[in-house]
Protein backbone atom coordinates (compact mmCIF):
# COMPACT_ATOMS: atom_id res chain seq x y z
CA UNK A 1 0.00 0.00 0.00
CA UNK A 2 1.51 2.87 -0.99
CA UNK A 3 1.89 6.01 1.29
CA UNK A 4 -0.46 8.96 0.13
CA UNK A 5 -1.00 12.71 1.65
CA UNK A 6 -4.13 11.30 3.28
CA UNK A 7 -2.44 8.86 5.22
CA UNK A 8 -0.13 8.20 8.07
CA UNK A 9 3.29 5.82 7.58
CA UNK A 10 1.59 2.76 4.90
CA UNK A 11 1.82 -0.71 6.72
CA UNK A 12 3.15 -3.52 5.17
CA UNK A 13 0.80 -6.86 4.60
CA UNK A 14 2.76 -9.84 3.71
CA UNK A 15 1.25 -12.75 1.49
CA UNK A 16 2.81 -15.93 2.49
CA UNK A 17 1.43 -18.69 0.33
CA UNK A 18 1.57 -21.39 -2.34
CA UNK A 19 -0.01 -19.67 -4.90
CA UNK A 20 0.84 -16.32 -4.33
CA UNK A 21 -1.70 -14.92 -7.41
CA UNK A 22 -4.53 -16.76 -5.75
CA UNK A 23 -4.19 -15.42 -2.66
CA UNK A 24 -4.15 -11.52 -4.03
CA UNK A 25 -7.24 -12.03 -5.82
CA UNK A 26 -9.11 -13.54 -2.93
CA UNK A 27 -8.10 -10.44 -1.09
CA UNK A 28 -9.11 -8.11 -3.80
CA UNK A 29 -12.97 -10.45 -3.85
CA UNK A 30 -13.49 -9.66 -0.19
CA UNK A 31 -13.10 -5.87 -0.86
CA UNK A 32 -16.37 -6.53 -3.55
CA UNK A 33 -18.37 -6.25 -0.04
CA UNK A 34 -18.95 -3.24 1.51
CA UNK A 35 -19.02 -4.49 5.45
CA UNK A 36 -15.64 -5.48 4.78
CA UNK A 37 -14.59 -2.50 2.80
CA UNK A 38 -15.97 -0.38 6.01
CA UNK A 39 -13.96 -1.93 8.59
CA UNK A 40 -10.66 -1.12 6.56
CA UNK A 41 -11.45 1.88 5.86
CA UNK A 42 -12.81 2.82 9.85
CA UNK A 43 -9.02 1.10 10.35
CA UNK A 44 -7.69 3.78 8.81
CA UNK A 45 -9.04 6.63 10.89
CA UNK A 46 -11.62 7.19 13.53
CA UNK A 47 -12.44 10.77 12.34
CA UNK A 48 -15.23 9.94 9.94
CA UNK A 49 -19.08 9.94 10.61
CA UNK A 50 -21.12 7.04 10.55
CA UNK A 51 -22.97 8.14 7.05
CA UNK A 52 -20.02 9.29 5.35
CA UNK A 53 -18.13 6.02 6.22
CA UNK A 54 -20.95 3.80 4.57
CA UNK A 55 -20.60 5.96 1.51
CA UNK A 56 -16.68 5.54 0.96
CA UNK A 57 -17.44 1.51 1.83
CA UNK A 58 -20.30 1.45 -1.12
CA UNK A 59 -17.70 3.28 -3.44
CA UNK A 60 -14.52 1.01 -2.59
CA UNK A 61 -16.78 -2.04 -2.96
CA UNK A 62 -18.57 -0.86 -6.31
CA UNK A 63 -15.02 -0.02 -8.20
CA UNK A 64 -14.08 -3.04 -6.70
CA UNK A 65 -17.03 -5.08 -8.26
CA UNK A 66 -16.31 -3.28 -11.40
CA UNK A 67 -11.91 -3.68 -11.59
CA UNK A 68 -12.68 -7.67 -11.20
CA UNK A 69 -15.70 -7.61 -13.87
CA UNK A 70 -13.02 -6.07 -16.41
CA UNK A 71 -10.25 -8.20 -15.27
CA UNK A 72 -12.29 -11.56 -15.07
CA UNK A 73 -13.77 -11.32 -18.34
CA UNK A 74 -11.35 -13.47 -19.98
CA UNK A 75 -11.23 -11.72 -23.15
CA UNK A 76 -8.96 -14.35 -25.87
CA UNK A 77 -8.34 -11.70 -28.08
CA UNK A 78 -5.72 -9.25 -27.68
CA UNK A 79 -7.27 -5.91 -28.30
CA UNK A 80 -10.43 -6.49 -25.60
CA UNK A 81 -7.07 -7.78 -22.90
CA UNK A 82 -5.12 -4.61 -23.56
CA UNK A 83 -8.95 -2.39 -22.57
CA UNK A 84 -10.22 -4.54 -20.08
CA UNK A 85 -6.67 -4.32 -18.23
CA UNK A 86 -6.73 -0.70 -18.44
CA UNK A 87 -10.14 -0.11 -17.28
CA UNK A 88 -9.34 -2.90 -14.48
CA UNK A 89 -6.46 -0.73 -13.60
CA UNK A 90 -8.52 2.12 -13.54
CA UNK A 91 -11.13 1.69 -11.28
CA UNK A 92 -7.90 -0.36 -8.95
CA UNK A 93 -6.85 3.43 -8.65
CA UNK A 94 -10.60 4.79 -7.93
CA UNK A 95 -11.28 2.17 -5.29
CA UNK A 96 -7.36 3.19 -3.64
CA UNK A 97 -8.41 6.63 -3.52
CA UNK A 98 -12.34 6.16 -2.36
CA UNK A 99 -10.58 4.48 0.38
CA UNK A 100 -8.40 6.88 1.54
CA UNK A 101 -9.43 8.35 5.32
CA UNK A 102 -10.05 11.45 3.73
CA UNK A 103 -13.84 12.05 4.40
CA UNK A 104 -14.56 14.28 1.45
CA UNK A 105 -12.90 12.39 -1.39
CA UNK A 106 -15.67 9.69 -2.12
CA UNK A 107 -16.70 8.10 -5.29
CA UNK A 108 -18.72 10.56 -6.38
CA UNK A 109 -15.64 12.92 -5.98
CA UNK A 110 -13.53 10.29 -8.03
CA UNK A 111 -15.96 10.15 -10.70
CA UNK A 112 -15.76 14.04 -11.35
CA UNK A 113 -11.93 13.69 -11.72
CA UNK A 114 -12.43 10.78 -14.38
CA UNK A 115 -15.53 12.96 -15.75
CA UNK A 116 -12.79 15.55 -17.07
CA UNK A 117 -10.24 13.11 -18.74
CA UNK A 118 -7.74 10.62 -17.82
CA UNK A 119 -5.33 12.94 -17.42
CA UNK A 120 -3.25 11.29 -19.81
CA UNK A 121 -2.99 11.80 -23.66
CA UNK A 122 -0.34 10.55 -26.62
CA UNK A 123 1.65 12.19 -29.16
CA UNK A 124 3.08 10.31 -32.35
CA UNK A 125 7.12 11.84 -33.21
CA UNK A 126 7.45 11.54 -37.00
CA UNK A 127 10.03 9.61 -38.71
CA UNK A 128 10.45 7.57 -36.02
CA UNK A 129 8.95 3.56 -35.72
CA UNK A 130 6.74 1.93 -33.06
CA UNK A 131 7.10 1.89 -30.51
CA UNK A 132 9.80 4.66 -29.81
CA UNK A 133 7.55 7.35 -31.71
CA UNK A 134 4.88 6.86 -29.58
CA UNK A 135 4.86 9.11 -26.29
CA UNK A 136 2.76 9.63 -23.05
CA UNK A 137 2.47 12.83 -21.50
CA UNK A 138 0.34 14.15 -18.12
CA UNK A 139 -2.00 17.15 -18.12
CA UNK A 140 -3.32 18.99 -14.91
CA UNK A 141 -6.02 17.76 -14.54
CA UNK A 142 -8.35 15.03 -14.91
CA UNK A 143 -7.80 10.66 -13.58
CA UNK A 144 -4.54 10.30 -13.39
CA UNK A 145 -3.39 13.65 -12.10
CA UNK A 146 -5.85 13.49 -8.90
CA UNK A 147 -4.83 9.93 -8.34
CA UNK A 148 -0.79 11.24 -8.45
CA UNK A 149 -2.05 13.77 -5.86
CA UNK A 150 -2.96 10.92 -3.66
CA UNK A 151 -0.05 9.13 -4.04
CA UNK A 152 1.84 12.29 -2.66
CA UNK A 153 3.50 12.68 -6.11
CA UNK A 154 3.85 16.39 -7.51
CA UNK A 155 3.26 16.23 -11.32
CA UNK A 156 3.66 20.07 -11.39
CA UNK A 157 7.12 19.70 -13.35
CA UNK A 158 5.81 17.28 -15.66
CA UNK A 159 2.54 17.98 -16.52
CA UNK A 160 0.76 20.18 -19.10
CA UNK A 161 -1.28 23.25 -18.71
CA UNK A 162 -2.74 22.79 -22.17
CA UNK A 163 -2.51 19.34 -24.24
CA UNK A 164 -0.56 20.12 -27.65
CA UNK A 165 -1.88 18.34 -30.52
CA UNK A 166 0.93 17.96 -33.06
CA UNK A 167 4.55 16.98 -32.23
CA UNK A 168 5.87 20.65 -33.74
CA UNK A 169 4.38 22.13 -31.48
CA UNK A 170 6.32 21.19 -28.43
CA UNK A 171 9.82 23.27 -27.53
CA UNK A 172 13.03 21.22 -26.11
CA UNK A 173 11.47 21.29 -22.74
CA UNK A 174 8.00 20.18 -23.79
CA UNK A 175 9.76 17.08 -25.31
CA UNK A 176 11.60 16.07 -22.10
CA UNK A 177 8.11 15.73 -20.43
CA UNK A 178 7.33 12.88 -22.37
CA UNK A 179 7.65 9.36 -21.74
CA UNK A 180 8.28 7.02 -24.98
CA UNK A 181 6.16 3.64 -24.59
CA UNK A 182 9.67 2.24 -25.53
CA UNK A 183 11.32 3.91 -21.66
CA UNK A 184 8.25 2.67 -20.44
CA UNK A 185 8.49 -0.98 -21.07
CA UNK A 186 12.49 -0.68 -20.31
CA UNK A 187 10.94 0.02 -16.88
CA UNK A 188 8.87 -3.28 -16.64
CA UNK A 189 11.53 -5.31 -14.18
CA UNK A 190 10.06 -8.49 -15.61
CA UNK A 191 11.48 -7.70 -19.07
CA UNK A 192 14.95 -7.30 -18.18
CA UNK A 193 16.38 -9.94 -19.85
CA UNK A 194 14.49 -9.68 -23.13
CA UNK A 195 13.99 -5.82 -23.44
CA UNK A 196 17.44 -5.04 -25.73
CA UNK A 197 16.35 -7.77 -27.52
CA UNK A 198 12.85 -6.98 -28.07
CA UNK A 199 13.42 -2.86 -28.44
CA UNK A 200 17.32 -2.57 -28.78
CA UNK A 201 17.44 -0.40 -25.55
CA UNK A 202 19.52 -1.49 -22.35
CA UNK A 203 16.43 -1.78 -19.47
CA UNK A 204 15.74 0.92 -16.83
CA UNK A 205 14.83 -1.96 -14.30
CA UNK A 206 17.78 -3.47 -12.50
CA UNK A 207 18.74 -6.56 -10.55
CA UNK A 208 20.09 -5.75 -7.22
CA UNK A 209 21.19 -7.35 -4.18
CA UNK A 210 23.45 -7.51 -0.63
CA UNK A 211 27.19 -7.76 -2.15
CA UNK A 212 29.33 -10.11 -0.69
CA UNK A 213 31.56 -7.33 -0.01
CA UNK A 214 29.81 -6.29 3.10
CA UNK A 215 30.33 -9.70 4.54
CA UNK A 216 34.44 -8.95 4.00
CA UNK A 217 34.27 -5.60 5.51
CA UNK A 218 32.14 -6.80 8.63
CA UNK A 219 34.62 -9.80 9.24
CA UNK A 220 37.78 -7.44 8.85
CA UNK A 221 36.04 -5.28 11.70
CA UNK A 222 35.35 -8.62 13.88
CA UNK A 223 38.70 -9.62 13.68
CA UNK A 224 40.21 -6.27 14.26
CA UNK A 225 37.99 -4.80 17.12
CA UNK A 226 36.97 -2.12 15.11
CA UNK A 227 34.51 0.08 16.30
CA UNK A 228 31.91 2.09 14.82
CA UNK A 229 30.49 4.98 15.99
CA UNK A 230 29.72 6.85 12.42
CA UNK A 231 25.94 7.95 12.33
CA UNK A 232 25.46 6.86 8.53
CA UNK A 233 27.17 3.35 7.46
CA UNK A 234 28.01 2.50 4.01
CA UNK A 235 26.46 -0.62 2.19
CA UNK A 236 27.53 -1.88 -0.99
CA UNK A 237 24.57 -3.36 -3.64
CA UNK A 238 25.80 -5.66 -6.49
CA UNK A 239 23.95 -5.02 -9.74
CA UNK A 240 23.30 -7.84 -11.66
CA UNK A 241 23.28 -6.84 -15.37
CA UNK A 242 20.78 -7.59 -18.03
CA UNK A 243 21.81 -6.70 -21.72
CA UNK A 244 25.41 -6.49 -22.98
CA UNK A 245 25.15 -2.41 -23.12
CA UNK A 246 24.54 -2.38 -19.99
CA UNK A 247 28.15 -1.15 -18.34
CA UNK A 248 29.70 1.36 -16.01
CA UNK A 249 29.29 4.65 -17.48
CA UNK A 250 25.38 3.83 -18.62
CA UNK A 251 24.47 3.16 -15.20
CA UNK A 252 25.96 6.23 -13.49
CA UNK A 253 24.40 8.04 -15.97
CA UNK A 254 20.70 6.72 -14.41
CA UNK A 255 21.13 9.11 -11.34
CA UNK A 256 20.10 6.73 -9.09
CA UNK A 257 21.36 6.73 -4.81
CA UNK A 258 23.75 4.24 -5.58
CA UNK A 259 27.06 6.07 -6.10
CA UNK A 260 30.82 4.63 -7.50
CA UNK A 261 29.55 2.19 -9.32
CA UNK A 262 32.59 -0.15 -10.12
CA UNK A 263 33.01 -3.68 -12.07
CA UNK A 264 33.49 -6.96 -10.12
CA UNK A 265 34.38 -10.15 -11.68
CA UNK A 266 33.95 -13.62 -9.73
CA UNK A 267 36.19 -15.76 -9.89
CA UNK A 268 34.32 -18.92 -8.92
CA UNK A 269 31.10 -18.52 -11.74
CA UNK A 270 33.42 -16.66 -13.97
CA UNK A 271 30.89 -13.82 -14.35
CA UNK A 272 30.98 -9.92 -13.91
CA UNK A 273 28.56 -7.85 -12.13
CA UNK A 274 29.01 -3.84 -10.89
CA UNK A 275 28.99 -2.85 -6.96
CA UNK A 276 28.05 0.10 -5.74
CA UNK A 277 27.60 1.89 -2.64
CA UNK A 278 24.44 2.95 -0.46
CA UNK A 279 24.91 5.58 2.34
CA UNK A 280 22.04 5.53 4.76
CA UNK A 281 21.69 6.23 8.80
CA UNK A 282 23.84 3.94 10.81
CA UNK A 283 21.58 0.80 11.99
CA UNK A 284 18.93 1.09 9.21
CA UNK A 285 18.72 -1.89 6.37
CA UNK A 286 19.98 -1.06 3.00
CA UNK A 287 16.43 -1.84 1.64
CA UNK A 288 14.87 0.71 3.58
CA UNK A 289 16.69 3.28 2.06
CA UNK A 290 16.28 1.92 -1.50
CA UNK A 291 13.15 1.32 -3.03
CA UNK A 292 12.65 -1.93 -4.86
CA UNK A 293 10.36 -4.27 -6.38
CA UNK A 294 10.49 -8.19 -6.42
CA UNK A 295 7.68 -10.71 -8.33
CA UNK A 296 7.58 -14.07 -8.62
CA UNK A 297 8.89 -13.61 -12.37
CA UNK A 298 11.99 -11.17 -11.53
CA UNK A 299 14.66 -10.72 -8.63
CA UNK A 300 14.64 -7.57 -6.60
CA UNK A 301 14.99 -4.25 -8.34
CA UNK A 302 15.01 -0.74 -8.27
CA UNK A 303 13.33 1.09 -11.29
CA UNK A 304 14.52 4.21 -12.43
CA UNK A 305 11.80 6.93 -11.94
CA UNK A 306 9.78 8.78 -14.47
CA UNK A 307 8.14 11.68 -14.02
CA UNK A 308 8.91 11.82 -10.20
CA UNK A 309 7.97 7.86 -9.01
CA UNK A 310 9.03 4.46 -9.93
CA UNK A 311 5.79 2.93 -8.84
CA UNK A 312 5.40 -0.36 -10.75
CA UNK A 313 1.13 -0.06 -10.77
CA UNK A 314 1.70 3.86 -12.38
CA UNK A 315 4.04 2.03 -14.68
CA UNK A 316 1.51 -0.42 -15.90
CA UNK A 317 -1.05 2.45 -15.75
CA UNK A 318 0.69 4.14 -18.22
CA UNK A 319 1.61 1.86 -20.75
CA UNK A 320 -1.76 0.31 -20.85
CA UNK A 321 -3.24 3.78 -21.58
CA UNK A 322 -1.11 4.21 -24.66
CA UNK A 323 -2.16 0.74 -25.55
CA UNK A 324 -5.41 1.45 -25.17
CA UNK A 325 -5.35 4.34 -27.59
CA UNK A 326 -3.34 2.28 -29.79
CA UNK A 327 -5.96 -0.53 -30.13
CA UNK A 328 -9.11 1.89 -30.03
CA UNK A 329 -8.07 4.92 -32.44
CA UNK A 330 -5.10 3.43 -34.30
CA UNK A 331 -5.66 0.61 -35.84
CA UNK A 332 -3.18 0.45 -39.04
CA UNK A 333 -0.37 1.13 -36.19
CA UNK A 334 -1.91 -1.63 -33.98
CA UNK A 335 -1.79 -4.14 -37.30
CA UNK A 336 1.62 -3.15 -37.73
Amino acid sequence: MPKSLDSAEPKVERLVAEDIRETIWLRLRRMTSSRLCRQIISARTNTIASEVLDSKAEGVAWAVRSALGYWESNAADLNAKVLTRYYALLQISIAEQVASPNPKFDLEQAQRHTEQGHGLFTLRQPDASFPNCYHVACVMGGHFYSYCKYLGLSLKEHAFDKRPREWAELDQAGQARLVSVTDLFRRVPELQAVIEEYLGAPPLSLHVGYASRNMQIRSQRVRTGQPSDNPVETTFIAIYPNGPTVNEEYLKGLNLPIQNITVEHDSATKTSHFVGSLTHPAGDHWWQHLKTYKSGYCGTSVIVPFWGTADPFVIHFVILYAMSIVVRYLPSLWHE
